[in-house]
């Protein structure tokens, strides 16, 4: 654990390409630097060259009202959204007998298993607008057919959901 202007900065080394920078939503803030390609002291002056955004990023997550948990209500509601969007989704897009499943996630809206048909939905998804929740169906099941994002996944994308880059834009910024 270093500490930066009385910042905590959690530096760890992993198997990836690029140097990551992450502030939590809790405020603390990672520094990932990959085995192969990087020093540490390569990732710490990458973290002091990204500082200002650092301090920026954290003093609005920790000045912004904590979440307030998912309600009954809400997670009712999504329940009933989901069975309607994935089961005409499912029909539309050939895909009968996709089972489907909400639980909650930290970084994942959904995660298709596609080797067994499932999907997962995140519950946050109950505070999005019903386009939203409409873009993460489509693109779930859309992994049955393509499992990466390549160009096959956005090429059937592009057919199935016109529009999903800017639904995908409105769900990265919160809505």
């Amino acid at each position: 654990m270093n500490f930066i202007d009385g910042i905590s900065v959690e530096v760890t080394r992993k198997r990836i390409r690029r140097i990551n920078l992450h502030v939590g939503r809790d405020g603390r803030v990672h520094l990932s630097v990959p085995f192969w390609g990087a020093t540490i002291a390569e990732g710490e002056a990458f973290l002091r060259s990204k500082w200002k955004w650092v301090v920026e990023t954290r003093a609005r997550l920790l000045s912004s009202p904590a979440r307030a948990p998912v309600s009954s209500e809400m997670r009712v509601a999504l329940g009933g959204l989901l069975g309607e969007l994935h089961g005409r989704w499912s029909v539309v897009l050939g895909e009968p007998g996709v089972t489907w499943g909400v639980r909650a996630m930290k970084t994942l809206w959904g995660s298709c298993n596609w080797r067994k048909r499932h999907v997962t939905y995140n519950l946050d998804l109950a505070r999005e607008p019903r386009e939203l929740v409409e873009y993460v169906v489509v693109h779930e099941l859309t992994h049955l057919r393509a499992h990466d994002h390549g160009p096959s996944f956005q090429a059937l994308m592009d057919a199935r959901l016109p529009d999903w880059r800017i639904r995908r834009r409105g769900l990265r910024h919160g809505g």
